[in-house]
C-alpha cells in the first residue's frame, strides 16, 4: 500500500436516513492511525453545517481517507450537504480507501456469508457494546432530540465510536491486498520431501492466522509469516498464471496455449482454460533457485492463484 499512513484518516457518519436531500448528519468521526478519536455531533438538530465544516478543517492536514462503504454513502452523502449549505470544500484532492470495496474479493476466504462491517469485526474477534440497529439509531436521535436525555446522546456517540473502532481494526485484513502486491520479503526456500518450501516475512501482519490450501498447495500465514508449499509432480513444479482467460487448455497433453496460437491445433481436443488447468510446468533446478527474483515471482503467482478470488 503507497498511501502515507500517518497521513491517513479513518471517517464514518451517521444520519438521520439515506438521501442527503431529506436527511441530516447527526455525527461525523474520526480515528487516525493510532486510535485517536474526535466526533462531531449534530447537538440541536440545525448544526449539520457547523459539524461539517468543522470536520472539514480537521482533515486538512491529511492525505487519505478510509472508509467503509464510504465510496457509495459517506463522500457523496457530504459533497451534497457541501453543496447544499455552499461551503467552499471538496473531496477532489484525498485518496480514498473504501474498505468495503478493496476487501469485499476476500470474502470467501474468511468464510463470511454476508458483507457488513459486523461480520468482518465478529471475524476478527471485536466485541461491540452498542447493539443499535441502523433504524433504533435514528429513533435514539430523534428522541433525544425531543427529551434532551444524556443516554440518548451517548448511544449515538457510542455507536459511531464502536464503527470508528472497528474501521481501525479492519484495516489490518489489508494485508491481504498487500501480500497480493508482493509485499513479503523471502526469508529461506529450498526442496524437500518432493516439495518446493518458502518461508516470507509479512510487511504488514495477518490478524487472524489461518492455512489455505488448494490443488494441493499449502499457504499458512501467522501474523508476520508465511509458509508456502508446493508440490512435485514427477519432478515438476505448476506455475498458475494470472490472465487464463487468455489461453486455452489441451486436456490429453496436459498443457495450455496461448489464444493466439488456437489456429494451429485441432479445437476439438482443447477447452478454454481456467484458474485451476491454466498452468506451465518447470524443474525448480539450479537456475531457478539461484534466482532469487524468478522465486518471488514464482510466489507471488502462487499467492495470488490461491487467496484471488477472480
Amino acid at each position: 500500500m503507497e498511501h502515507n499512513i500517518q497521513q491517513s484518516l479513518f471517517f464514518d457518519i451517521e444520519t438521520t436516513g439515506l438521501s442527503a436531500d431529506i436527511s441530516a448528519i447527526t455525527v461525523i468521526g474520526c480515528c487516525d492511525m493510532d486510535g485517536n478519536i474526535t466526533q462531531w455531533f449534530n447537538e440541536d438538530g440545525l448544526s449539520q453545517k457547523q459539524i461539517l465544516t468543522d470536520f472539514l478543517a480537521f482533515i486538512q492536514p491529511y492525505n487519505t481517507l478510509i472508509t467503509f462503504n464510504g465510496k457509495t454513502f459517506d463522500l457523496p452523502f457530504l459533497t451534497s450537504k457541501i453543496k447544499e449549505f455552499k461551503i467552499n470544500a471538496s473531496f477532489d484532492r484525498y485518496e480514498h480507501l473504501d474498505l468495503y470495496q478493496i476487501l469485499k474479493p476476500y470474502k470467501n476466504l474468511w468464510g463470511l456469508k454476508n458483507f457488513r462491517q459486523k461480520n468482518l469485526e465478529e471475524y476478527l474477534g471485536i466485541q461491540r457494546t452498542d447493539k443499535l440497529s441502523g433504524k433504533k439509531l435514528i429513533k435514539t436521535y430523534q428522541d433525544y432530540l425531543e427529551n434532551g436525555e444524556i443516554k440518548n446522546k451517548e448511544s449515538v456517540l457510542l455507536h459511531n465510536y464502536e464503527d470508528l473502532i472497528g474501521l481501525h481494526k479492519i484495516y489490518s485484513l489489508m494485508s491481504y491486498p498487500a501480500l497480493l502486491d508482493k509485499e513479503f520479503t523471502l526469508s529461506s526456500y529450498f526442496i524437500e520431501n518432493d516439495h518446493f518450501v518458502a518461508h516470507l516475512n509479512l510487511d504488514i501482519q495477518i490478524p487472524v492466522s489461518c492455512n489455505y490450501e488448494k490443488s494441493g498447495i499449502s499457504l499458512t500465514l501467522d501474523h508476520s509469516n508465511a509458509i508456502l508449499t508446493c508440490p512435485l509432480e514427477n519432478g515438476h513444479l505448476k506455475h498458475y498464471l494470472k490472465d487464463y482467460k487468455n489461453y486455452y487448455y489441451l486436456p490429453m497433453e496436459d498443457l495450455v496455449i496461448h489464444k493466439s496460437m488456437k489456429s494451429f491445433v485441432d479445437t476439438t481436443s482443447i477447452i478454454r482454460a481456467d484458474k485451476n488447468n491454466c498452468y506451465s510446468k518447470f524443474t525448480p533446478g539450479d537456475s531457478f533457485l539461484s534466482a532469487k527474483t524468478d522465486v518471488i515471482n514464482y510466489c507471488a503467482d502462487i499467492i495470488y492463484y490461491i487467496l484471488s478470488e477472480k
